[in-house]
């Protein structure tokens, strides 16, 4: 791509200080700077033994050529037995975001609506500006638990509501009332409801499993699995939603790497002992920071899954320039809030490290909150 094309691009979505924010901490890093990095996603956990074995296997058995873009259909039988539906339902992708991209790209044309509870992924946003979408977002409070209003989806008939349960950035769950109630109002106007689900697996209690017949569920690989940089990721969706995101896939990705793919299949082999391995390592460090946050004076709703917590503290007014300071001056990286749909007084934590390593950086940030005196 040109580097006209793509200012253009940056110019559609507007800012991209979520994803300056990271770059700007690796650059610190590779300057020697130590930097306790709690802003993006990454797991900081290993991927499972069993993954790793059928990659290599499948690569030492030269299986290189291209497969369906659909997915290896021995991938998709595992993922249509975890999730209930017939083969035919599943598309496999390279990544839960390709995938969502892929669905705002084929469901909705230049101009309609997408709807979503704030906060939200800074992803949806971005790519409904370069879609040419209009993004709705439905404002919620710490006060609800982030619960949303099912009534406020309807209030501009969007072409398409985007539901992330559990939520990042606050790893709550929307309540099953909440969640039912608003899928049969889309499903009454005939409106997509997409779930990502990229967080389910990594819950701390059950969390119903919703369907519809124009309920799209998609899931992914990186943090349920530890296999962020592998993507991974699928979609189960109706027969013609599945059409058109094969489609999608033939003419951007082609597939997603067999052995990639491989892995995947390893990892829902020996799906339960590995997420309640992983569960147990996001609730304690979970647990650790939660702590920390409350002994700090920050407060937060308290999270019902892993990775995250989204914290506010009293003297924090603006969370861009906090969390800019705070790498700068105490060398800990965390996300604004404002990322988020302009939650400026919050910011997202990842819990990705040691429990004690959370309870010392969680401890440096509100001593310099204290410091700097409502920054």
């Amino acid at each position: 791509m040109s580097a006209d094309a793509w200012s253009g691009i940056i110019a559609r979505t507007g800012d991209m200080g979520f994803y300056e924010l990271a770059e700007k901490a690796l650059a610190l890093e590779k300057e020697g700077k130590k930097v306790v990095r709690l802003n993006v996603g990454n797991t900081n956990l290993p991927t499972p033994r069993c993954a790793t074995d059928a990659a290599v296997g499948s690569m030492e058995r030269l299986k290189s050529g291209y497969c369906s873009s659909a997915g290896l259909p021995e991938l998709r039988q595992k993922i249509a037995e975890r999730e209930g539906c017939d083969v035919d339902n599943v598309v496999v992708g390279p990544g839960s975001k390709h995938l969502l991209y892929g669905l705002l790209s084929t469901l909705c044309r230049k101009g309609d609506t997408v709807s979503f509870p704030a906060p939200y992924w800074p992803a949806y946003g971005l790519s409904c500006r370069q879609l040419g979408l209009k993004a709705h977002e439905i404002k919620t409070t710490l006060d609800t638990r982030w619960e949303f209003e099912p009534a406020k989806v309807m209030a501009r008939r969007p072409k398409l509501l985007l539901i992330c349960n559990p939520l990042n950035p606050t790893s709550t769950i929307y309540a099953e009332k909440t969640m039912r109630d608003a899928i049969a109002g889309a499903q009454d106007a005939g409106m997509h409801v997409v779930l990502d689900e990229a967080y389910k697996g990594l819950a701390f209690r059950d969390v119903p499993r919703y369907e519809g017949e124009t309920v799209i569920r998609v899931r992914s690989f990186s943090k349920e699995f530890s296999m962020e940089g592998w993507r991974l990721g699928y979609v189960v969706a109706s027969e013609e939603v599945a059409k058109k995101l094969i489609s999608f896939n033939q003419v951007s990705v082609t597939c997603v790497a067999p052995f990639v793919q491989q892995a995947g299949i390893a990892c829902l082999e020996n799906e339960k002992a590995i997420l309640e391995e992983n569960r147990k390592a996001w609730l304690s460090r979970s647990e650790a920071a939660q702590n920390a946050l409350a002994k700090a004076g920050f407060r937060f709703a308290k999270p019902d899954a892993g990775i995250y917590v989204f914290a506010t503290h009293p003297d924090m007014k603006d969370s861009c320039s906090f969390a800019m300071d705070l790498l700068d001056r105490e060398s800990i990286a965390v996300v604004p809030g404002s990322e988020f749909g302009g939650y400026n007084s919050f910011v997202r934590i990842c819990v990705n490290q040691p429990e004690d390593v959370l309870a010392d950086a969680i401890g440096r940030m509100g001593r310099y909150l204290e410091n700097a005196q409502g920054i």
